[in-house]
């Protein structure tokens, strides 16, 4: 199977795969559904994609509180790296 990327997910696979994360609030209320991209400001991300690639298990997740709200931390895998890998070098 080959994997067909748009940029913006190469971009934030990219970001992930150098030591970042990318933090979604899970609480419900305002923010919910709410993405930060720590040290990312530039970058854009669609929950959709982001969805699909946790799907595909390309991320680990972690739960962290901030002021009382849940997020889950995202970072990128193994398979992930493998999968960025793949597609930089076609």
């Amino acid at each position: 199977m080959s994997l067909k990327l748009t940029n913006t997910q190469k971009l934030n696979l990219q970001h992930l795969a150098s030591d970042g994360c990318i933090q979604i609030c899970t609480s419900v209320g305002r923010a919910f559904g709410s993405v930060i991209i720590p040290n990312g400001e530039s970058l854009k991300s669609n929950p959709t994609s982001l969805n699909t690639f946790f799907a595909w298990g390309f991320f680990d997740e972690e739960e962290k509180y901030y002021h009382g709200l849940r997020y889950s931390c995202l970072t990128i895998n193994e398979k992930g790296i493998q999968a960025l890998v793949a597609v930089v070098s076609e």
